[in-house]
């Protein structure tokens, strides 16, 4: 296991992991509604609630998440994979490092991969064998644009498990020395892209609708904050300032566990999340989310939504792994 020194010395730039890292270079978006999609009806107020820019956890919280997963991985786990851990938290941010603007093909390829907006999608859809019979299974439903309006988060996160999963076989198989470290890469590149979308699903805010302030069209009885920048404010400004790995790591569960129904278990953590929703908000209403200040809870709060991303991402890598042996 790698001493908290260490991944100080790895991580390269003005700080390490034990205090603010880097901070995110560009504003990182959900493509903006269709034509006339935006007025009128709450399907038109679920299409623009997704108008507004929503930061991800930002460079600080996907490293936290990408560093705390690698560190505490089973000595069993092949050496390579547990030698990459600096590579696996740089990895686990890239996804939004190519958000680029100028290229819209690019973009809404994957925007939309990001969050699942659980109050929008019917239990059955999440039966679909793949994504695409998910879409058509929305296509039920009220909703404008199903990809965007729902999103894709269960079905990318378990896509990249599958791959995972078939690429820890191929190098088991390898029997050619040269080729080996080409499928390392593969893995290591896409275990750290796996990476960025179970921290997306353990953030409350990319499983609701309410993913940057209470949504338009939604009874808020509790007068839950509708500011458009609550978003970036709690996961990015707030994680940036006020959360180190050293708060994550003890709240690791120890042990690692074999997951034998990924489905299930992506689920799970998502829904889990989606439970946090109210939580949140409470938390905002009661202490705020700011870079200048924070409370206990706010703290506690944070980390835990780190933890469970570490945990989980954890977990999936080793079980990648163990499932390989079985694939033919």
């Amino acid at each position: 296991m790698l001493h908290l020194t260490l991944v100080a010395a790895l991580f390269p730039g003005p700080a390490s992991l034990h205090g603010p890292l880097i901070s995110p270079t560009r504003e990182l978006y959900r493509p903006a509604c269709v034509a006339g999609a935006c007025a009128g009806s709450r399907r038109a107020a679920r299409a623009a609630n997704h108008a507004p820019v929503p930061q991800p956890w930002g460079p600080n919280g996907h490293a936290i998440t990408g560093w705390a997963a690698a560190m505490t991985l089973p000595e069993a786990m092949p050496a390579f994979f547990r030698g990459a851990a600096a590579q696996l938290a740089y990895l686990n941010y890239d996804p939004d490092r190519w958000r680029e603007r100028r290229f819209p093909e690019m973009d809404r390829a994957s925007a939309w991969e990001h969050y699942i907006d659980l109050e929008v999608v019917p239990p059955e859809a999440f039966q679909a064998e793949d994504r695409f019979a998910y879409l058509r299974a929305l296509e039920a439903t009220e909703l404008a644009e199903p990809a965007r309006d729902a999103g894709l988060l269960p079905f990318r996160i378990l896509e990249l498990v599958q791959r995972l999963t078939k690429e820890f076989s191929l190098w088991r198989k390898a029997s050619d020395p040269a080729e080996r470290p080409w499928i390392e890469e593969r893995i290591v590149n896409d275990a750290g892209i796996l990476g960025h979308y179970v921290a997306d699903a353990a953030n409350p805010q990319h499983t609701t609708v309410h993913h940057n302030g209470w949504a338009d069209g939604y009874a808020n009885p509790q007068g839950f904050t509708t500011e458009r920048t609550f978003h970036r404010r709690f996961e990015t400004d707030f994680v940036k300032a006020h959360i180190t790995l050293d708060d994550v790591l003890p709240r690791l569960t120890p042990g690692t566990s074999e997951i034998r129904d990924a489905r299930a278990a992506i689920l799970g953590l998502i829904r889990d999340s989606h439970a946090q929703v109210p939580r949140l908000y409470q938390l905002e209403r009661e202490f705020g989310f700011a870079a200048d200040r924070a409370a206990p809870q706010t703290r506690a709060f944070a980390a835990e939504r780190l933890a469970a991303s570490a945990r989980m991402l954890r977990d999936l890598w080793w079980s990648a792994w163990l499932r390989s042996a079985a694939i033919g």
